[in-house]
């Protein structure tokens, strides 16, 4: 049986992870947090899904709010597992302490967002206990798809490597007001401080790095000195008004930490970045920006697309495919008999229910809705998979390798973005 401690939440995803019970986690949940907002809106999430119609989850909180939280933890150690999510520059050095208090760590990301934190990384990685991030998009279904049809040389071929061009180009888009779990997600004052939530650049995009190291490498290494080159990064601003400020954190004025980027009623956040870079000399662009609010009926999305000589397969998501992500297949040529073996690929890949769809010159994988799951659920699927990992006492080869050239990479674009 292993049992959580929940370290400062200041973030939904620490929540999120206790969506649904395990029978091998206690009941019990040790919650060791700075007072206030944070930890008040957090405690109303968590206590949500205790009180829920529909499969309620069952947790005994244990609460100890007071500003030596961290002495408090690790001098009592509750439990086994400690979650992180919250404000991000702080987050690889509570890694640290409790990494030497003797706990497993299950943190949301960016475990970093600067060269000193990586530093302070590769310390913790250096020896035990384990610390994994939470890679959600690992989950998605889209993704696990595109993940096997890349690795099919008959029907992807090789990266197609153009001048001027990527062979894989990612796109992220989210919003700073959207509904969490059916209610209107409320923003910790703080979220919109890069100097402590860290810039677009090293925080979604952080899904967006790792998605290609575990698509196109797997468990192979990545060694950041010889295989990944940073190109160019830049980054730019959101235009948030004080209105949709209030809406979002509750909060009626802007506080003095972010004077410096207001403008009249005006916060210029700099949430959106673009960097591209080779990885073992396939160029790779990626981008992420934030939107003010969802659209009506739609939400965060996510856009990819991966060039190879033989097709390109492509996930779209906005209102053209109806707001859920799609995977397309574009062939390059003889489209009647790529059909077939299309249709042979799709039904060998390990999951029910799965078809081909022709749509113009392409081809859609058509998804049933049992294979489809939210971002919500992932992050039960992500708690689910650590707890294995613990409980096999086996690491994934060079999960902790490859920690370093992603954290490494997004906090030197992030620089790169900050000196332009």
């Amino acid at each position: 049986m292993y049992t959580l401690v929940i370290i400062n939440p200041g973030h939904f995803h620490a929540g999120l992870v206790l969506r649904e019970m395990h029978p091998e986690i206690s009941k019990d949940v040790y919650i060791y947090s700075d007072p206030g907002i944070d930890l008040d809106n957090y405690m109303k999430l968590v206590q949500s899904f205790n009180s829920r119609a529909q499969n309620p989850t069952a947790w005994n909180f244990h609460v100890y709010a007071a500003p030596d939280f961290m002495e408090k933890a690790v001098a009592e150690k509750q439990g086994d597992i400690a979650i992180l999510a919250g404000k991000n520059n702080l987050k690889i050095h509570y890694i640290k302490r409790l990494h030497d208090a003797g706990f497993s760590v299950l943190s949301d990301k960016p475990l970093t967002i600067n060269r000193d934190g990586v530093k302070v990384l590769k310390d913790v990685l250096a020896d035990s206990p384990v610390l994994m991030d939470i890679m959600t998009e690992r989950h998605e279904i889209t993704s696990l798809l595109q993940r096997d049809l890349v690795k099919n040389k008959e029907l992807f071929g090789d990266f197609r490597i153009e001048k001027d061009s990527p062979a894989i180009t990612k796109e992220s888009v989210h919003h700073l007001y959207k509904t969490v779990n059916g209610a209107p997600l409320v923003r910790p004052g703080w979220y919109f401080d890069v100097n402590v939530q860290g810039d677009g650049i090293v925080d979604v995009t952080t899904h967006l790095v790792d998605l290609i190291q575990w698509m196109i490498f797997g468990e192979a290494s990545v060694d950041y000195a010889k295989d990944v080159e940073l190109c160019e990064a830049s980054r730019w601003s959101t235009n948030v008004p004080l209105d949709k400020y209030t809406l979002v954190t509750r909060l009626e004025k802007f506080p003095e930490s972010l004077a410096a980027n207001v403008c009249g009623d005006t916060l210029k956040l700099f949430s959106n970045g673009e960097f591209s870079y080779k990885i073992k000399g396939i160029p790779v662009k990626l981008s992420v920006i934030w939107a003010l609010q969802a659209p009506e009926g739609g939400g965060d999305t996510h856009k990819s697309v991966m060039k190879g000589t033989a097709s390109d397969l492509i996930i779209d998501q906005g209102p053209q495919t109806g707001n859920k992500p799609e995977l397309f297949v574009q062939p390059h040529n003889n489209i009647d008999q790529f059909e077939a073996a299309l249709k042979k690929a799709v039904a060998e890949l390990n999951y029910n229910g799965l078809s081909v769809v022709k749509d113009g010159g392409r081809f859609r994988i058509d998804i049933p809705a049992a294979l489809r799951t939210s971002h919500e659920e992932h992050f039960a699927a992500v708690r689910d998979e650590f707890l294995e990992m613990l409980k096999s006492c086996k690491e994934p080869a060079n999960l902790r390798a490859n920690l370093i050239p992603k954290y490494s990479l997004l906090a030197d674009a992030r620089e790169l973005a900050m000196k332009k």
